[in-house]
């Protein structure tokens, strides 16, 4: 158990960069929330790393959901295909939903995080 806290306690956290304004999802594919599909959400808050995106939605997504989705931010031309996992979900102060999604690569389908961590590490800046 003393092992388990030691590794837990040396885990560099990822760096992130908080509250990209003027940030546009839209969702392509979801595994259990076929409501959603072709939604656009126009996001408030948003925490984004080059490893998962939190966002606040309008919709209880479930758990260990797969969500493809397109992002695009204002300051960059293109928009990305993204795949991830919903790891948390949280109530927010305004009643509705912060998610977080946890990106990966997905073979049998358009995916751009690679692109997507490329241009996390040379365009955005940390907080």
């Amino acid at each position: 158990m003393k092992n388990i806290a030691l590794r837990f306690l040396k885990k560099k956290p990822d760096e992130h960069f908080v509250s990209a304004k003027g940030t546009h999802v839209k969702i392509l594919f979801s595994s259990a929330n076929p409501s959603l599909l072709g939604k656009t959400i126009q996001t408030t808050a948003i925490e984004i790393s080059p490893k998962s995106i939190r966002l606040e939605v309008d919709h209880p997504i479930e758990i260990d959901s797969v969500l493809d989705i397109e992002i695009k931010l204002d300051s960059s031309e293109r928009s990305y295909n993204l795949t991830g996992n919903v790891r948390y979900r949280l109530p927010s102060t305004k009643g509705n939903y912060h998610i977080v999604l946890v990106l990966r690569e997905r073979g049998d389908a358009r995916s751009d995080y690679k692109a997507w961590k490329s241009n996390f590490n040379q365009n955005l800046e940390y907080s």
